[in-house]
């Protein structure tokens, strides 16, 4: 045992010794892995330090201002154009609103129908609505049916149904109600579908329009008479007077001489369909064909309010405007162009209808009744709403048969296009010209424009290093441009024009002596 341990000591000390060799061989490497980076970080301060270092010859120049500069652009002789963009809505020129009444011998009026759909193109004789089982029937007409006709009867509203059934079924046009106007009064019912009113059975005669000598007519308001106002006026059944004023045999009769509506009694025998046609059952509109524009009522609905709304004519292009583009269209030169971009009409030219403003109309209805246009007073012909007797309709024409635009304090402007007639509401775009430079004008930055205290403006010309100051004429400045007008034979397309100087002597100056402050 005794010669067992040196062995073991002596086996064990050479371990001990690498490890001891491997830890002195790492503390060098740190040391001098951090001389290392020592040494090169005085070296970058070094460096750095050496590098702001400056003369003052040098700090001088940096110092120093900035060799002289110019920015320039170029004269143009393009025209310059300001225009006004607009987007618009394609509408009928004319619009009529239909409003139902009471047949005579029913008790309520109701809607049974609509067979006029949104959309639908509708013709002379076309049943524009069902009022308790009777047709509303539509014919070309300037005025509303103020009272029930009769065989016999005369007058302008006489002479009006017989135009429009002239070229349905070749009535003359002589002012009575007679017997050819029977006939094609009857022929109308017929191709409607519905029976025709026949007899003095059919007509009222407690004061009501279409009693014997009992008539508003157009020749009673002519002779002091109350006017139509604007709808069909009927007693609706009622045995009250239109309007309320307790009418009687001597108002159409007696007073309204001439051709003022007066009855002829007919002549005695049977009853015929068509000796009767009342005003609640015919709705008359300036031009024909029509479009249905909106429904708004339902079958089922009281029928003593508007139930359609129908276009007719031709085509405008209505825009809402702002207060300060109102009075740019409104001071619109007689030669400005109006082009329409985008839409159904882009690349064809039109004309500014009319202007519609608060200030023009109360309300939509009476704002379309006073603006007029192409269809003249087109309004609603059908039967009156209520006791009073009268039919809520508006007029069209390019005044706007809605006048919507005199809502809510919105400016419009109604624009008349050419060519061929387009969609109900499709959105068009609209640019007016509003002012062009003339020709031989020439066209400049604006900045390129300097004026003086005194107002007087000028540009300035540079060529080969030289400056020279050309007075102009400002015509007028858009969009970052300027219309000039020179004042000297120097200025001309292509010549260059200083727009910004620095760091030269121009600045106070050109080699003329005159100076400025930027226009």
């Amino acid at each position: 045992m005794s010669l067992e341990d040196p062995v073991e000591t002596q086996v064990g000390r050479p371990s001990a010794g690498r490890a001891t060799d491997a830890r002195r061989r790492s503390r060098r490497g740190l040391v001098v892995a951090a001389v290392v980076l020592v040494l090169f970080g005085s070296s970058g301060s070094v460096w750095w330090i050496a590098s702001q270092a400056r003369t003052p010859e040098q700090r001088a120049a940096d110092a120093a201002a900035p060799p002289p500069s110019q920015i320039t652009a170029k004269v143009s002789d393009q025209q310059l154009v300001e225009r006004m963009e607009l987007t618009g809505k394609v509408e009928t020129a004319s619009r009529t609103t239909i409003t139902g009444g009471r047949p005579q011998g029913t008790d309520r009026a109701v809607v049974t129908a609509l067979p006029a759909a949104a959309g639908k193109s509708l013709k002379a004789g076309a049943v524009v609505a069902e009022v308790s089982g009777r047709p509303v029937l539509l014919l070309p007409g300037r005025f509303p049916a103020y009272r029930d006709l009769k065989a016999g009867d005369k007058g302008p509203d006489v002479q009006q149904l017989q135009r429009a059934l002239q070229p349905l079924y070749g009535t003359a046009v002589n002012g009575t109600y007679g017997p050819a106007t029977v006939e094609a009064v009857r022929k109308l019912y017929v191709a409607a579908g519905y029976e025709a009113p026949a007899g003095q059975g059919q007509s009222t005669t407690g004061g009501g329009g279409s009693a014997a000598g009992t008539a508003r007519t157009g020749g009673a308001a002519a002779a002091g008479g109350t006017a139509p106002r604007g709808g069909a006026e009927t007693d609706g059944g009622t045995g009250t007077a239109p309007g309320g004023d307790g009418g009687n045999g001597t108002q159409g009769s007696g007073g309204s001489g001439g051709t003022g509506g007066a009855s002829t009694p007919p002549a005695a025998g049977p009853a015929k369909p068509g000796e009767v046609l009342p005003a609640a059952e015919v709705a008359y509109v300036g031009t024909l064909p029509a479009t249905v524009v909106q429904v708004t009522a339902a079958v089922g609905d009281a029928a003593d309010k508007p139930l359609l709304v129908l276009g007719s004519g031709g085509r405008q292009v209505r825009a809402v405007l702002s207060a300060d583009q109102r009075t740019r269209l409104r001071d619109l030169p007689a030669d400005a162009v109006i082009r329409f971009g985008t839409g159904p009409y882009e690349g064809r030219e039109g004309t500014l209808g009319s202007l519609d403003s608060p200030s023009d109309g109360k309300n939509g209805d009476q704002q379309g009744g006073k603006s007029g246009g192409q269809d003249g007073a087109a309004t609603a012909g059908t039967a009156g709403a209520g006791p009073a007797g009268t039919a809520a309709g508006n007029g069209g024409g390019n005044g706007g048969g809605n006048g919507s635009g005199a809502e809510g304090g919105r400016h419009e402007a109604l624009f008349v296009p050419t060519g061929a007639e387009a969609e109900e509401g499709s959105t068009q775009q609209i640019a007016v010209e509003l002012r062009r430079s003339p020709k031989g004008s020439l066209t400049v930055p604006v900045s390129a424009v300097w004026t003086d205290l005194g107002g007087s403006s000028t540009v300035t010309v540079t060529e080969g290093g030289k400056e020279r100051n050309i007075p102009v004429e400002v015509l007028f400045t858009h969009e970052g441009l300027s219309a000039v007008h020179a004042l000297d034979e120097n200025l001309a397309a292509g010549r260059t024009v200083v727009l910004v100087r620095r760091g030269s002597p121009a600045d106070s100056g050109s080699e003329d002596g005159s100076g400025g402050t930027d226009g």
